[in-house]
């Protein structure tokens, strides 16, 4: 029995020697792009970006139409997709890395028809897709094309 607690005693010694992940990252790590405030203090109420195409009706009686809109929500990097195709009406979040720089949206036509590119502007101004919205065999579809993270650095 003494063997048991000399060896609990040591091995607890010896864990509370080492630093804790977060030490280590306040002394080597740091966390870049964070200029940008987390949250919006202003959260506009129309669409951010949007994109619209109509959908083809053999009887011609109906206006369908396929559309991805995205709006602010509180959070500056996070966005609310509001997608329609016919009468189906769905929600799905998009989430945008912070770069340092204030998000921007953007929705594309993908190559296929009823099929839209859900991306956002990077640190250059180029586009970054990020998940593709479309209509496959008469189902509405939604896949994530890339993925994107926030980088940390090491302190010189």
């Amino acid at each position: 029995m003494k063997k048991y607690c000399t060896l609990l005693i040591c091995l607890s010694l010896f864990a509370c020697d080492k630093q804790t992940s977060s030490d280590t990252k306040k002394e080597g790590m740091t966390i870049v792009n964070d200029t940008i405030p987390e949250t919006r203090s202003n959260v506009k109420s129309g669409p951010a970006a949007s994109y619209s195409e109509p959908v083809a009706d053999k009887d011609k009686l109906n206006n369908w139409k396929f559309s991805v809109d995205a709006f602010e929500t509180g959070q500056t990097f996070k966005y609310l997709l509001k997608i329609q195709y016919k009468e189906l009406r769905v929600e799905d979040t998009l989430t945008v890395p912070n770069f340092g720089i204030q998000p921007t949206v953007e929705l594309k036509k993908g190559s296929e028809d009823l099929s839209c590119i859900v991306g956002f502007k990077g640190k250059e101004n180029e586009f970054k897709e990020y998940k593709k919205v479309f209509v496959e065999n008469g189902q509405l579809r939604i896949t994530t094309i890339k993925a994107y993270r926030r980088a940390l650095q090491k302190k010189k």
